[in-house]
C-alpha cells in the first residue's frame, strides 16, 4: 500500500458494491435489447433532471479532479479564476446558440453534421476527429493512477481492471445504461467532494496554513502563470462547442429546452465543483508541507491522497465510489460516442447505407471495445493528465469547430472542398505543431510540457506545446476560405426521419 494512505476492509467493501451495482444496472437495460436510435441517443425520450445529472457528471470526470486539482496544488487559485470559471462562459453560449438548432435538425451524431452540409469526406474527417478526442484514455491514465496511489497496484493493470467494468456495461445498456449509471454517479461525485473538502480543510488548518507556505501570487486570481499559457488553458474550453458528447446530449433530449435548461442548471454545479477541487489542490499542498503527507507526491495524486487522508473510515470508501464514479462516467459516454461514429459516421456512409438496425447495434458494440482499446494504449504517452486533455481538445477543435459552425450559422455558399480543407489543414496543423516542439522544445518537469525558447528580430520568444490552438484553428479557417473558392456550392441533404 502506498505510504501514508490507508485503505480498510470497509471502504473497499463499498467500492466493491458499487462496482457490482454499475454492472448490474448494465445488464438490467441489457435485456431491453434497444434499437439503434434507442442504443445511441435514449429514443431521443431524455428529460431534464436526466440530462442534467449526466451531463454534470461525464464533463467533470478525472481530467478535472486531477488536472484542476494539479493546477491548483501548483498554481493556486488561478486555476479557478483565470481558467475554469472563464471556460464556464463558452459553456453558456453552447447553452443558448446550438441546443435549439442541433435538436430540431434532428441529427444523431456530430459528424453527421458535417456529412449532410459537405459530404461523406468530410464526414470521415469530423468521425476521426470526434474519435480521437472520445477515446478514453484521460480516465483510463486516471484510474490507474488512482490504482497506483491507493491500492499500490500497477497503473496500467488498475486501468485495465477497472476500466473492463465501464466497458461492459456500456456494451449491455447503451446510452439508456449510460444515464442511469451517471445518475448515480452525479450524486456519489457531488456528495463526497462536498463532505471531503471542508474535512481536508480542518484537517491543515485551512487556508491560513496555505497561505503560510504559498508562493508569491498563489492566491492572486491570476496567478504568477505566463498569460499564454492561461489562454491556451481556457482554450480548451472551446471543445464544448463541438464535443460530441455534449451534441449526443442535446440529440437525446425530449425538446431543445430541456437540454437548454439542463446545461444551465448543471453550470451551477460545475461552478462548484471547480471551487472544491481547486481548494482540495491547494490544501494539500499544505499537507505535504506538513510532513502529513510524502514529500515526492505528484502533483496529479495530491488531490486523492489529501482527502483519503483527511477522511474517516467508510467515508473513505464513499470517497473512492465517488472518484471511481466520475472516471466511469466519462469512459461509458465516450466510448459509446466513438463507437457509433465507426458504425454510423464511417462505416453506413462508406460501405451500407441501408444497414439494419441489428446490425448498427452490432457494429457500434464493436466499436466501443476499439475506442476502448485505443483510449487505453494512449493513456499512458503523457506524463500529465492536463497535458493530454489539452492534446485531444485541440485536435478536436482545430478539425471540425469551422465547418461545423459554418454549416450550422452561415447559409452562404459552402463547397464540398472548403470542409475537406478545412478539417484536413486543422487536424494536419495540430500533429505538426505538436511534433515540432517536442523536437525543437526542451522539457518542462513544471508544467509537464515542452517549449521551444528562441530570438528573432531581436526579441525573445517561447512557444508551449499548448499553444498549438493558437496555429491551428487559424488554419483550419484559412483551409475553408481557399476550399470554398473551388469547386460547386453543396446544399445540405434532407435529413431523413428514424422510423417510428
Amino acid at each position: 500500500m502506498t505510504e501514508g494512505l490507508s485503505i480498510s476492509h470497509i471502504d473497499l467493501g463499498i467500492v466493491v458494491a458499487y462496482l457490482g451495482l454499475m454492472l448490474g444496472i448494465g445488464y438490467w437495460v441489457f435485456k431491453r435489447a434497444p434499437s439503434f436510435e434507442e442504443y445511441m441517443v435514449a429514443g431521443r425520450r431524455m428529460t431534464t433532471p436526466i440530462l442534467i445529472c449526466t451531463l454534470a457528471s461525464t464533463y467533470y470526470g478525472l481530467e478535472t479532479l486531477f488536472g484542476t486539482s494539479e493546477m491548483g496544488y501548483n498554481d493556486g487559485v488561478v486555476a479557478f479564476f483565470g481558467y475554469s470559471e472563464l471556460s464556464l462562459g463558452i459553456y453558456v453560449f453552447a447553452a443558448f446558440a446550438l441546443s435549439r438548432r442541433l435538436r430540431e435538425a434532428n441529427f444523431t451524431s456530430l459528424p453527421e453534421i458535417l456529412e449532410r452540409h459537405y459530404g461523406r469526406g468530410t464526414g470521415a474527417f469530423g468521425a476521426l476527429a470526434s474519435i480521437l478526442y472520445s477515446v478514453p484514455a484521460l480516465s483510463l491514465f486516471a484510474l490507474g493512477r488512482i490504482c497506483e496511489v491507493v491500492f499500490d497496484l500497477d497503473a496500467r493493470l488498475g486501468a485495465l481492471l477497472l476500466g473492463s467494468i465501464a466497458l461492459l456495461y456500456t456494451l449491455w445498456g447503451g446510452f439508456w445504461a449510460v444515464a442511469i449509471t451517471d445518475t448515480l454517479q452525479f450524486v456519489l461525485m457531488c456528495v463526497t467532494l462536498a463532505i471531503g473538502i471542508p474535512l481536508l480543510m480542518q484537517e491543515v488548518g485551512g487556508f491560513d496554513a496555505v497561505a503560510a507556505i504559498a508562493p508569491e501570487g498563489y492566491f492572486a486570481p491570476l496567478g504568477g502563470m505566463p498569460i499564454w499559457l492561461m489562454l491556451a488553458y481556457m482554450a480548451t474550453g472551446v471543445s464544448i462547442l463541438v464535443d460530441p458528447g455534449y451534441y449526443q446530449r442535446i440529440f437525446a433530449a425530449g425538446s431543445f429546452r430541456q437540454a437548454r435548461n439542463a446545461m444551465l442548471i448543471a453550470l451551477v454545479v460545475w461552478g462548484a465543483y471547480d471551487w472544491l477541487v481547486t481548494a482540495g489542490g491547494m490544501l494539500a499542498s499544505a499537507a505535504v508541507h506538513s510532513g502529513a503527507l510524502p514529500a515526492d507526491l505528484h502533483s496529479n495524486d495530491a488531490l486523492l491522497a489529501a482527502v483519503i487522508y483527511a477522511l474517516p473510515v467508510g467515508l473513505i470508501g464513499i470517497f473512492l465510489a465517488g472518484v471511481l464514479a466520475t472516471a466511469m462516467s466519462t469512459i461509458d459516454s465516450y466510448s459509446l460516442v466513438a463507437g457509433a461514429n465507426m458504425s454510423y459516421d464511417l462505416y453506413r456512409p462508406f460501405w451500407k447505407p441501408d444497414a439494419s438496425d441489428a446490425e448498427l447495434v452490432r457494429l457500434t458494440k464493436w466499436g466501443v471495445v476499439l475506442a476502448w482499446t485505443l483510449g487505453y494504449a494512449m493513456a499512458f504517452l503523457f506524463d500529465r493528465i492536463l497535458a493530454l486533455w489539452v492534446f485531444t481538445a485541440t485536435l478536436l477543435t482545430s478539425t471540425v469547430l469551422v465547418p461545423i459552425f459554418v454549416a450550422i450559422f452561415w447559409k452562404g455558399r459552402k463547397t464540398a472542398f472548403a470542409g475537406m480543407l478545412s478539417c484536413a489543414l486543422g487536424l494536419s496543423a495540430v500533429v505538426a505543431y505538436y511534433l515540432g516542439i517536442q523536437q525543437l522544445g526542451v522539457a518542462n518537469e513544471v508544467y509537464g510540457t515542452y517549449i521551444w525558447s528562441f530570438d528573432f528580430a531581436g526579441m525573445h520568444f517561447s512557444l508551449w506545446q499548448e499553444y498549438a490552438l493558437f496555429f491551428s484553428l487559424p488554419m483550419s479557417l484559412l483551409g475553408f476560405l481557399l476550399g470554398n473558392r473551388v469547386g460547386t456550392p453543396v446544399e445540405p441533404a434532407a435529413r431523413e426521419q428514424p422510423a417510428t
